[in-house]
């Protein structure tokens, strides 16, 4: 990100106290495993995606509602038949996509306001409360406080997986909640099911953690690793269910829950039931939340006006072994574009993302759907890259026409000798170089105060409490120049987005 800047009304962000010699020992051996991988990602720098959470499991198991499990099994057959995403002989055939320099297209113009009303909660205000009274940016984000009373959605503000902080992820009450709290891009990880249709799963083999399908004897059977018990002394508990074990009418009949396992189980229920992070809730998980369809969230996101960001996934899956050579990656990623096409969204409102570059490449030099494409990477090793190496490492984006990197948010900020929070040198050449950034994710961890995980890796130093988030937020905003950033609960980054007037909507 950029030269430092005094926030909303100047930020003091001065050294943040001493005697953290027992935090930086936890932080040194907790990530000593992620520096090995750094050094083979030197050679092999496209990462997969997702990232690392302290996970702390809850004592009160829950139960799931056999009612509500077959209403939705029920309602999902009647309707199923008629959803044009069924079609699977369209989708095995994808067309090629328009290139780029084929002039105007069909598609309708973008829409204007969001067509949601945002709500906030409580969240933000308490964040502010916890600032330092010193800070500029506390009496800055307490007067818009005080002043705001409506507030707009953000093109800043990029709902990760939905609201994935509080709602079970890509199901639908996800997705909307991002938007009502403000999120004006909403994420989609698109994955192919058994039958080749799209459905939004983080990541293909996660069925077992966000879903109660190992409580669906007649489903259960069939995935890849039908579900181990943990061995006494031995094994911890084993599963693997994927997209491609299930066809999409399978999958929308299951229920989301949020993510999450006990690896000391012996039944499926133990391994499935009450095993959520502590700092996330099953409140809003009784009742069957409905997995997302590719086309149910476009639906969905295009109905309370949002914007769209695919993420190209499958990326432990071979094409050529399981399909026979007959369906190849880039009509997998053809079909993902083409479904905005069949439901005419003007391509300025969809932002395609992937780990694998090449796919990014690919988007922005033969579709029309290329101008908001961006990389994510998660590359450990950039961090002890000098200034000529990552001028060699994003070379081929400037070459492939690629105007936006998202890496993970520790990569983006380091600790000065002051103890100050900083810009890195991975942000400053990004920034040299002319490449727009986006950060991810603000507030998918534990409590700051505990250090705040793999997200804030290289400044935990510097953190004390919740708060922080806002001065991290600030600092990505105002000395590193984000253009979004990616978020589990939407509203803090929506408020701040609010106050600054930053992409709203």
């Amino acid at each position: 990100m950029n030269d430092v800047t005094d926030g909303i009304g100047g930020s003091k962000r001065g050294s943040r106290g001493s005697g953290k010699t027992s935090r930086c020992r936890d932080f040194a051996l907790g990530t000593l495993s992620g520096v090995v991988l750094s050094l083979v990602a030197i050679v092999t720098w496209i990462g997969c995606s997702g990232g690392g959470h302290y996970v702390k499991l809850a004592l009160q198991p829950r139960r799931w509602s056999p009612d509500a499990a077959a209403k939705r099994q029920a309602h999902h057959s009647n309707i199923v038949g008629a959803k044009a995403h069924s079609n699977a002989a369209a989708a095995a055939h994808a067309p090629m996509l328009r290139h780029n320099n084929t002039g105007p297209t069909k598609h309708s113009p973008p829409p204007n306001p969001a067509k949601v009303h945002v709500t906030l909660g409580p969240r933000p205000y308490f964040l502010v409360s916890q600032l330092d009274d010193d800070l500029p940016l506390k009496r800055a984000l307490s007067q818009c406080a005080d002043t705001i009373k409506t507030f707009k959605s953000s093109d800043f503000v990029l709902g990760h997986r939905g609201a994935a902080l509080q709602f079970p992820e890509h199901t639908h009450r996800s997705h909307h909640a991002a938007s009502t709290m403000g999120a004006g891009l909403v994420e989609c990880d698109v994955n192919l099911t058994k039958d080749r249709q799209l459905v939004c799963r983080h990541m293909r083999c996660d069925l077992h953690t966000t879903t109660d399908v190992l409580l669906r004897p007649e489903l259960a059977q069939t995935c890849t690793v039908p579900f181990q018990a943990a061995k006494k002394g031995g094994a911890v508990a084993n599963a693997q269910c994927c997209t491609t074990d299930f066809t999409l009418e399978e999958i929308q009949s299951l229920c989301g829950k949020m993510n999450g396992h006990n690896p000391k189980a012996k039944t499926p229920q133990q391994y499935v039931i009450g095993h959520t992070p502590t700092y996330q809730t099953d409140l809003y998980s009784h009742d069957c939340p409905h997995i997302q369809s590719h086309a149910d969230y476009i639906s969905t996101v295009d109905a309370n006006g949002g914007n769209f960001v695919p993420e190209f996934k499958m990326l432990d899956y071979n094409f050529s072994e399981h399909e026979g050579g007959g369906y190849t990656r880039q009509m997998y990623l053809d079909q993902i574009l083409n479904d905005y096409d069949a439901n005419n969204i003007d391509p300025s409102r969809v932002y395609p993302q992937g780990f694998v570059w090449e796919d990014i490449y690919y988007v922005t030099q033969s579709t029309v759907y290329g101008d908001n494409a961006f990389v994510l990477d998660k590359n450990m090793a950039t961090v002890w890259y000098t200034q000529g190496q990552l001028r060699e490492y994003f070379a081929p984006l400037v070459e492939n026409g690629v105007q936006t990197v998202a890496p993970a948010i520790f990569m983006l900020l380091e600790v000065d000798v002051r103890g100050s929070i900083v810009p890195s040198t991975y942000a400053r050449v990004a920034k040299e170089m002319g490449l727009d950034i986006i950060a991810w994710t603000l507030e998918r961890s534990d409590a700051l105060s505990l250090g705040g995980g793999w997200y804030y890796s290289t400044i935990a130093d510097a953190l004390t409490n919740d708060s922080d988030v806002l001065r991290i937020l600030d600092i990505l905003y105002e000395d590193v120049g984000i253009k979004a950033v990616f978020c589990d609960w939407a509203a803090t980054a929506t408020f701040y987005a609010n106050c600054k007037g930053i992409s709203l909507r």
